[in-house]
């Protein structure tokens, strides 16, 4: 797949985000914009596209642009998602004011919730594939997980929960480090509901 091709994809993948925000009620479509979670996830699929678009050439654009960008900064919260992360499609970030982080070498799966106070990083050098998490992964307020790791699909990570070992498909984690409690009733529209 071209990288123009891959950067209509993070368009694409953008309506689905939003979508999840959304949740089938459309008068949430007017008000979502004014989210500050919305923005973060809007910055990072724009970015993501113009560097599947550009590759290098985007890194200097960046530069170029960094005065917008510290202009749109308050819309943003404290939130730091790198656009060389995968990210799939229904990224949804509540509570953006807590702030989240998001290492360039992370790869995440579609439908992931992050609460707020997250990070997604390593505890050494990482290279792509070192830090994977799957689909329908919820990360509770203040969840970090700490590469390299993998976690499963439909996982649920509880509040200040620290993930630094793999976590199988289906389950619920707590704790420091993290360990599971039991399987994971899996995000319904109450769990990821703004």
């Amino acid at each position: 797949m071209t990288g123009f091709v891959r950067a209509l994809e993070q368009i694409r993948w953008l309506l689905d985000d939003v979508g999840a925000v959304v949740n089938g009620r459309w008068w949430r479509w007017y008000t979502c914009w004014f989210s500050s979670g919305i923005g973060v996830v809007v910055a990072y699929r724009l970015c993501r596209a113009g560097h599947l678009a550009l590759g290098p050439v985007w890194a200097a654009l960046r530069i170029v642009a960094a005065p917008v960008a510290l202009a749109l900064r308050p819309w943003w919260g404290r939130c730091e998602v790198h656009y060389g992360a995968e990210i799939g499609p229904g990224l949804h970030i509540l509570h953006p004011g807590l702030g989240v982080v998001v290492s360039k070498h992370a790869v995440l799966g579609s439908r992931v919730t992050l609460t707020g106070g997250n990070c997604i990083g390593g505890r050494r050098r990482l290279a792509r594939g070192d830090l994977v998490i799957g689909d329908q992964v919820i990360l509770g307020a203040n969840a970090v997980v700490l590469g390299p790791v993998r976690v499963g699909n439909r996982v649920c990570i509880g509040a200040g929960a620290v993930v630094v070992s793999d976590i199988p498909d289906d389950s619920s984690v707590v704790g420091v480090p993290a360990k599971a409690v039991g399987l994971a009733d899996g995000p319904d529209d109450a769990a990821v509901a703004p």
